[in-house]
């Protein structure tokens, strides 16, 4: 498929969190929650590309609770960032054929697309240094009802949501170096 066909399903993030009322109080908390540093905003404020955030998500999924929100902040500080949010679920099919991480479906999966549909960098479902603390939170314990439990309140804190919104926010501060370079 090509990317045009999966843009053709996408929605914005008011529709996608309308979709399904699950997880919308925490979307909202994350939302308002995340912070992004002046520095970078003062940079994301001054991309000229156009950039397309092609993003396959699912609301049921916390990495997506996570992620999403601070996509939202992130592309309403520049009219040039165009955050498209496709419904994973709803072409499941063609996302394992296509997009497969470690052979798994993971998501989020944020495609930063240049020139409407040249992928030119991938983030997958979470921070480095949140993916070390959750391998930490699995050691602690056995029940997977616990584990759920400590990934949520870890995902709620402010610092795991302004860690998330800094790291997103240099991926698109690479972005435009990366438009700009082949300019």
């Amino acid at each position: 498929m090509s990317l045009d066909y999966y843009i053709s399903k996408s929605c914005s993030y008011q529709k996608f969190i309308e979709r399904t009322p699950k997880n919308r109080e925490r979307l909202d908390n994350v939302y308002s929650s995340a912070t992004i540093p002046e520095k970078y905003k003062k940079q994301i404020k001054e991309i000229k590309s156009t950039i397309r955030l092609l993003v396959f998500a699912e609301n049921w999924c916390s990495d997506t609770v996570l992620t999403i929100p601070v996509l939202a902040k992130l592309a309403e500080l520049n009219d040039n960032i165009n955050l498209l949010i496709v419904p994973r679920d709803d072409i499941i099919e063609e996302f394992k054929q296509e997009f497969l991480t470690e052979g798994k479906a993971k998501i989020p999966l944020v495609l930063f697309l240049l020139d409407k549909t040249k992928e030119v960098k991938r983030w997958v479902e979470r921070t480095k240094q949140t993916n070390e603390r959750i391998k930490e939170i699995k050691a602690q314990h056995v029940k997977k009802s616990e584990i759920y439990r400590s990934v949520v309140e870890l995902y709620l804190k402010k610092g795991t949501i302004d860690e998330t919104a800094m790291v997103l926010a240099c991926e698109l501060i690479k972005v435009e170096l990366i438009a700009s370079s082949s300019n």
